[in-house]
């Protein structure tokens, strides 16, 4: 179970997102970052554990496999990550001025396909219900620590200015996006088994 946590937390990644967090936010007060921290904690909550109890069954439904839940959340990701490098400022489009702790912070920047995939499979290798709650405890950890971050995150974009923060978000921006590129070619060979070759 410590092992699953640790997984989960590393993959959430919310320490390496933080600059997409402050980008997002940028321009609000230090009490509307701070909702908005909170509210994605929540959204995490929310996501991991529907993906907890009816993931696979979801997945099933709609006819639609991990491999490609990864590849299309990891490009919508990397769509973020290329504006976070490119765009002077914050990284959403201008029309676009509502709440961002759901769309695209909770879901798919932190509780992303690759947290998603994790307790899908946790879920099928641990059927029994005490396994279930403890996956349960296992999502609120990562979504109270993603919350906490988050929350605190301001004080560091204060701490290094807007010179310092831009420099921050163009180098994690290209951190993340090499991480979506690795993703991607991840999950590619899993589709087509051919490109191993």
């Amino acid at each position: 179970m410590i092992t699953a946590a640790v997984a989960l937390f590393t993959i959430c990644n919310p320490i390496g997102t933080l600059p997409v967090f402050l980008s997002l936010t940028q321009g609000r007060t230090m009490a509307q970052q701070r909702r908005v921290a909170l509210m994605t904690g929540v959204g995490v909550m929310a996501v991991l554990t529907v993906s907890l109890l009816l993931g696979s069954t979801i997945l099933q439904f709609f006819g639609v496999g991990v491999p490609a839940l990864k590849i299309a959340g990891f490009l919508f990701v990397s769509s973020i990550a290329w504006a976070m490098m490119t765009r002077s400022g914050s990284i959403m489009p201008a029309q676009n001025q509502g709440n961002p702790a759901i769309v695209p912070l909770a879901m798919p920047i932190v509780a992303g396909p690759g947290a998603i995939a994790l307790v899908i499979a946790f879920a099928k290798e641990n059927p029994a219900v005490t396994d279930y709650l403890w996956g349960v405890v296992i999502v609120a950890i990562s979504a109270v620590a993603t919350a906490l971050i988050y929350f605190f995150g301001p004080y560091l974009a204060k701490l290094l200015g807007d010179a310092g923060m831009n420099i921050f978000q163009k180098v994690f921006g290209l951190i993340l996006l090499a991480i979506c590129v690795q993703q991607i070619l991840t999950a590619l060979p899993v589709v087509w088994p051919g490109l191993v070759k």
